[in-house]
C-alpha cells in the first residue's frame, strides 16, 4: 500500500523499527508520525484525513457521546470525499455506530453494509470499522472512531497491532478533551458563585455606608415634623412634603438592611466536605496558572479526617481565591515562587493554611485586607478576600492572616469539625 507522501509534515524520511517494513506498518508510522505533535481539535481534524486519505476511505470520522445512556453521537471531526466537513450530530439508533458503541467492541462489515443497515443506503456505503472509544476507567464508552468505504473494505491494516497504538492515543485525546471541558465547566460555575457573592457583598457595603446619611436624614425629618406640629401655622403642604421626606427615608433604610442581609441569609446547600477534597480540586483548578508563572503548587495533608458542613462550591471559591491571590503574589526576584496548602486538624476544627514565599503583606495593611473593595491590585475590585471570609463565617469558621509569618504570607481557614467525625 502506497504512502502519499505529498501529505506528510515533514520530507525527511519515516525511519520505521527493524521488522516493522510492510506497506502497511509504513502507512501507520506515516500516520502517527504526522499527528504525533497535533492536540485537541488540531488532532482530531489531523487524524480523521490523514487516515481516510491513506488508506483510501470515502468517510472517515470520530465521535463523542452525547448523552448517557446514549442515544446521539456528535463528530469532533469528519473527512468525507478526502475533504475536512462540518460535524454533525446524529442518532444512533439503526446505524452501524450502534453495534459499537452499545455493544462495546470492534465491529466490521466487509460488505453489504446497506443491506444489513438500510439507511445507510442513501450515503452509498459499503462497508465500516469501528472503533469503540472508553473512559479511562474502560467502563464506559464515550466516543468511537468510524471508517466507511463504499466498496469492500480490508481488514488488514485495522488488525495490525500499530492500528491499536494509533487508536488509543485517539482515545486519551479524547479524554484529554473532556477533563478540560469539565474544568473549564466547574471554572465558570466557581465565577458565578462569585460574582453572586460579589453582588453580595457589594450589598453589604452599600448598606453599611448608605445607612448613616440614612439615619441622619431620618432625624432631620423627624425633627421638623416636631417643630411643625408645634408650628399652627405650617401649611398642609409643607407638612405633606415632611412626611414624604420620613417615609422615603425610612423606606430606603428597610431595603438597605435587606440588601444587608442578603448574604447571611441567602440559602446554602451545605453538606459533609472533606477538606483535604476541596484542596486537591482547588489546585486541580489552579495548576493552568501556576504552570504560566512557573510556580509550584504542594498539598501536605494531616493525618486525621477533616470533614466539615459547608457548601462545597464556595468551600472551593475560598481555597481557590486563596490560591489565586497567592500566584499573584511571586516576585521574580525573590526566586521560585512555591505555595503550600495543608489540611489538619486541631481539637474540634479543621484547619487548613495556603502558605507562599512571595512578597507578603506589609503590616500597615494588614488591618484593611478583608475589608469590602480595598485591594492592592492594579485591576482588583478588593472583593475577593472579603467575600472569603464571609463564607467561612456562615460555615461557622474564621478565615484570617498569620501575622506571625515572616517569609510570604500565610492564610489560615477554620472550620468546625462535622460532628460524628472521630478519625
Amino acid at each position: 500500500m502506497p504512502v502519499p507522501h505529498h501529505l506528510a509534515p515533514a520530507p525527511a524520511p519515516i525511519r520505521v523499527p527493524d521488522g516493522l517494513a510492510s506497506d502497511a506498518n509504513r502507512l501507520l508510522w506515516w500516520i502517527v508520525d504526522a499527528t504525533a505533535a497535533r492536540t485537541g481539535d488540531d488532532f482530531f481534524s489531523a487524524m480523521v484525513s490523514h487516515v481516510a486519505q491513506g488508506l483510501g476511505l470515502d468517510d472517515v470520522f470520530i465521535t463523542e457521546c452525547v448523552d448517557h445512556p446514549v442515544t446521539r453521537l456528535r463528530t469532533l471531526a469528519r473527512c468525507k470525499n478526502a475533504q475536512l466537513v462540518p460535524n454533525v450530530e446524529y442518532a444512533l439508533a439503526g446505524t452501524p455506530c450502534e453495534t459499537t458503541v452499545m455493544e462495546r467492541r470492534t465491529s466490521y462489515y466487509a460488505e453489504g453494509l446497506a443491506h444489513t443497515f438500510p439507511q445507510s443506503a442513501e450515503y452509498g456505503n459499503e462497508s465500516y470499522y469501528g472503533v469503540p472509544i472508553f473512559d479511562s476507567a474502560q467502563e464506559h464508552v464515550i466516543g468511537h472512531i468510524a471508517f466507511f468505504d463504499n466498496k469492500r473494505m480490508e481488514d488488514k491494516v485495522f488488525s495490525n497491532p500499530l492500528f491499536h497504538i494509533f487508536a488509543n492515543r485517539a482515545a486519551a485525546e479524547l479524554q484529554r478533551r473532556r477533563a478540560e471541558e469539565a474544568a473549564s465547566t466547574h471554572l465558570q460555575q466557581l465565577a458565578h458563585v462569585a460574582r453572586v457573592g460579589s453582588m453580595g457583598e457589594l450589598a453589604t457595603a452599600i448598606a453599611h455606608e448608605v445607612n448613616q446619611p440614612l439615619a441622619a436624614i431620618t432625624a432631620y425629618a423627624r425633627a421638623c415634623e416636631a417643630m411643625v406640629a408645634a408650628d399652627r401655622a405650617a401649611t398642609p403642604d409643607l407638612r405633606e412634603a415632611i412626611q414624604g421626606i420620613l417615609g422615603q427615608a425610612e423606606r430606603a433604610a428597610a431595603i438597605t438592611d435587606r440588601l444587608r442581609h442578603f448574604m447571611r441569609d441567602s440559602d446554602l446547600t451545605a453538606e459533609r466536605v472533606s477538606l483535604h477534597r476541596i484542596a486537591r480540586e482547588s489546585i486541580a483548578l489552579a495548576q493552568p496558572d501556576a504552570r504560566r508563572r512557573n510556580a509550584a503548587i504542594q498539598l501536605t495533608e494531616g493525618a486525621d479526617a477533616c470533614d466539615v458542613l459547608a457548601d462545597p462550591v464556595q468551600l472551593e471559591q475560598v481555597v481557590f481565591n486563596l490560591l489565586r491571590n497567592a500566584l499573584e503574589a511571586g516576585d521574580p526576584a525573590r526566586g521560585p515562587l512555591t505555595i503550600t496548602i495543608e489540611t489538619r486538624r486541631a481539637g474540634a476544627e479543621a484547619i487548613l493554611t495556603v502558605t507562599d514565599n512571595g512578597t507578603g503583606v506589609p503590616p500597615g495593611l494588614r488591618d484593611q485586607l478583608f475589608h469590602p473593595f480595598f485591594t492592592t491590585k492594579p485591576d482588583g475590585m478588593g472583593i475577593g478576600l472579603s467575600l472569603a471570609r464571609t463564607i467561612a463565617r456562615n460555615a461557622g469558621g474564621a478565615l484570617d492572616l498569620d501575622p506571625a509569618y515572616q517569609s510570604g504570607a500565610r492564610f489560615v481557614l477554620t472550620l468546625p469539625i462535622e460532628p460524628g467525625d472521630d478519625a
